[in-house]
Parts: structure tokens; sequence; C-alpha cells
């Protein structure tokens, strides 16, 4: 009897706990089923404006930069603006040292004076030798002198005439002489030939201004444009006047509108590249000559176009694919793609509007994949 109820228990235990163990089998296989899905995250396709854009660095230059030199060189003696002054045509920059110069105008006024009473003097000499002349013609008529007195009195009147050119020649030079040395001591005062800024000011109080090198510059900040370089596959892709983005980091800003303003029909032989011209608006003047840009040009613009994230098309035994959703699982799709700005491309066949495509995890699917949106854009 013990025999017997030892066995009948034993019998039971093993049965309760091969039935116990399918039990546990079967939930924990429910429940590794329910969790196996793949996160993603999905984007609706949708028609949208494409532009295809390419990025330059450039240098930004002042379209009206002017370098001033002296006409004369000089010690300079006062100087009236320092750099970033804004200053107006006509305004005074710097004076130089005119004693030298006041000595050769007072000079000249006197060769001038000198040569004014010689004229003077002639003159008179002139007109009275003609109006004894004229006397000394009615006598000759009147037989009362001879021709060889008369004849002599005319060689005087011409003799007169021919001075009286010289001096008036001597007159004339000695006006230009004093009008030079003027016009020299005037130039010692040196103005600004153009409205702008002060950008370079290479000139010091004591020192000679020489006509070696600019002594001022100025460089007018609400005409600057950046200098491009682009080469042959992009030039025809241009136009004159489309806008451009410009990003200058130095100037606190980031983005600044630009307009190409100037193609070169040639490339620039050392280079092999053609030189562009994208003038930007100034009007904080934060932007300043010598500053480094970057410019983002359109070149291809695309409007009401099936378009995606970039990231969504995968490439799949040698096929460009995407996947989409439906009823919770991934579906793959072979699609032909058109413009690609890098952030979006143009899907031109396999998508419809308002599918929903994978663009995160879309690496970890494959056909027919079970999934689970956990973001994007789905609709």
């Amino acid at each position: 009897m013990k025999l017997r109820f030892r066995l009948l228990s034993a019998a039971l235990i093993i049965g309760l706990t091969l039935t116990a163990t399918g039990c546990g089998s079967q939930a924990a296989q429910a429940v590794v089923e329910e969790e196996s899905y793949i996160p993603v995250e999905v984007q609706s396709a949708a028609a949208k404006t494409l532009v295809e854009t390419v990025v330059f660095s450039g240098k930004v230059i002042s379209d009206q930069e002017v370098s001033i030199v002296p006409k004369m060189p000089g010690k300079v003696t006062n100087i009236n603006v320092k750099v970033g002054d804004t200053v107006q045509a006509g305004q005074i920059l710097f004076t130089m040292d005119t004693v030298d110069l006041q000595k050769s105008v007072d000079g000249a006024a006197i060769a001038v004076k000198s040569a004014e009473l010689s004229y003077q003097m002639t003159k008179d000499s002139l007109d009275s030798a003609k109006e004894n002349l004229e006397r000394q013609r009615a006598l000759y008529e009147a037989g009362a002198i001879s021709k060889v007195q008369f004849e002599g009195i005319e060689d005087q009147v011409t003799s007169l005439e021919n001075n009286l050119k010289a001096v008036q020649l001597q007159m004339e030079q000695a006006q230009l002489g004093y009008n030079q040395a003027y016009d020299a001591i005037s130039d010692m005062t040196v103005t600004a030939p153009v409205s702008g800024t002060i950008a370079a000011l290479n000139v010091v109080v004591g020192q000679m201004a020489s006509q070696a090198m600019a002594a001022v510059t100025i460089t007018q900040l609400d005409a600057l444009y950046v200098s491009l370089s682009v080469p042959e596959n992009i030039v025809n892709t241009l136009k004159v006047g489309q806008e451009a983005t410009v990003i200058i980091n130095s100037a606190g800003q980031k983005e600044i509108k630009g307009v190409l303003t100037s193609l070169a029909p040639a490339a620039n032989q050392q280079l092999g590249l053609y030189p562009v011209k994208v003038t930007i608006e100034n009007t904080e003047n934060l932007v300043k000559p010598g500053m480094f840009a970057k410019v983002e040009i359109p070149t291809e613009t695309k409007e009401n176009v099936l378009a995606v994230n970039s990231e969504a098309v995968v490439l799949k035994n040698g096929e460009y694919v995407v996947f989409v959703v439906e009823e919770e699982r991934a579906v793959a799709k072979k699609v032909l793609s058109g413009l690609d700005t890098g952030a979006e491309v143009e899907i031109r066949e396999g998508l419809q509007a308002g599918e929903q495509v994978i663009v995160k995890g879309q690496t970890l699917v494959e056909q027919g994949s079970k999934v689970k949106v956990v973001g994007g854009s789905e609709s």
C-alpha cells in the first residue's frame, strides 16, 4: 500500500509539473510574439517644391573702394579722421605743411606783377609810337620828311609791337607759374573724393606723406559683394539677377540676402574657374570688406513634385526602394527618384501621395517585417 501510494504521488507530481511547464511555454511564446516588432518613424509622402542649391566660399569686397594718394609729397601737419569714420565727399582728411610752397606763391605773385608792369609800359610806348606814326605820315605825304625817315618810324612801331607780344607771353607764363604754385598749396589739403568709410589710414602727423603708397582708403559699406569662382559644370545653371543666401559668421548674421549681379563670360586663365559677383545688403554696416562668406545659390527648382526624406530611400539588391507601413507591416516599394536636394528627394515613380514612408528604422526592416510607428508625421 505504501509503495502504491508513493507511485501515485510521483505520477501526480510529474503530471502537474508537465502541465505547468506546457502552459508557461505557451504564455512566454505569446509574450515574445506580442513584443516582436521594429519601432519606426514615418513621413507622409506629399507634393513639395524642391530647390537644389550649390554652396561656395568667397570673400567680401567693396564695389567702390578708393585709394587716395597725395598729388604732392609733404609733411603731415594735421589729421582730421580715423579708421572707421564716415566721411562725405569734399571733407578734409588731412593737411600738409605749406611754408615752402607759400614762398613759391609769393615769388610767383611778384613775377606776375613785374610782367604786368612791363607789359603796360611796352603798351604805352607802342601807343605813343603809333600816334607819332600818324603825325609823321601826314608830314611825309606833305613832303615835309623823307621816305627813309618815315620808314624808320614804321620800323619802331613794328619793333614795339613785337616787344609787346613777347612781354605778353612773359606775363602769361608768370601767371601760369603763380597758378601752379597756388594749386600746389591747395593740394596740401587732401579731401575725400567720395563719401564712405575710412578703411585704412597710412599717414602720421610729423611724417612725410609720399606718392609711393595710398595715404587713405575709403570704402563704401553699402556697396559690397562676395567674389566667387565657380566651375564650368555649374556656371551655365546660373544667371544674373537670381537670388542667393549669404552667411557671414563674423558679421553676426545667419543669413543675408544676395543677388547675382555679375557672371564672367570667360574662365580665369590661372584657375580655370568663372568669376561671379553676388551683391549683398549691408543695412546695419556689420559686414566689412575682407570677411569670408558662404554663399548658397539655387541651381534647379521643381514645384509640386512628390517628395520624401532622402534617408528614406535605401538600396536593396541593387534597386532603390522605400518602405511604407501597411497594416503594421513594412512593404518595400521600388521607386524611381529625381531631384535630390540632400534633405529631400523627388519620387517620380513607385509611390503615391499620402503613403506612410519609413524615414527612421528603414535599414532594419525587410519585406513583411512587423513594425510599430513610434514617431514622425503619421496620418
